[in-house]
This record gives C-alpha cells, sequence and structure tokens, in this order.
C-alpha cells in the first residue's frame, strides 16, 4: 500500500491534459509531498514558468487533490519560484 505522499501524487497525475493525455499539472509544475505531521501534508508547488497564469488554479487543484485522499487532515502550500507566489500561499494557507 502506498503512502500518503505517494497517494497524493498517484492522485494529481490523473489529472491530464485533454490535447497530449500527459499529467496536466506535472508538465506545469514541480509538486513535491511530505507529511509533515499525522495527517498534516506540506505540497511544495514550483510552477515551470513563474509568470505563469494558471499557478493559482493549478495550485487550487493540488490542494483540492490532496484534501480529498484518506487521512489528510490538512494540507499547507507552498508556492515557489512564481511572481505572485506569496498571494498564493496566503489564499490558499487561509485557517
Amino acid at each position: 500500500m502506498p503512502n500518503l505522499e505517494e497517494q497524493i501524487i498517484e492522485a494529481i497525475k490523473k489529472v491530464k491534459d485533454p490535447i497530449s493525455g500527459a499529467p496536466l499539472i506535472l508538465t506545469e509544475a514541480t509538486v513535491e509531498v511530505k507529511e509533515i505531521q499525522q495527517g498534516v501534508v506540506l505540497i511544495t508547488f514550483i510552477p515551470t514558468n513563474p509568470r505563469s497564469q494558471r499557478a493559482l488554479t493549478l495550485a487550487e487543484a493540488v490542494k483540492t487533490i490532496a484534501l480529498k485522499q484518506a487521512g489528510v487532515k490538512k494540507v499547507i502550500i507552498e508556492c515557489k519560484n512564481h511572481v505572485l507566489a506569496d498571494i498564493i500561499n496566503q489564499r490558499l494557507n487561509i485557517t
């Protein structure tokens, strides 16, 4: 049985680009998942394009997907390498 981190990455890979069939989120960003406490996951989201207009949408999708996984209680998103990283982080980590 995959651990929580692997489970989240596998779920993210299921979101496919409709044209190429490639994992949509993983073609647009690097995603690293780490369980920092039981049920609490830190996801580092690094868009390949630091000015990507879809960064917020994709980061929101990652958070939504992660929250739907069994055993996940809380998701913290850490966006890096984007001109609006601070805004994305604030918006997605409001408690």
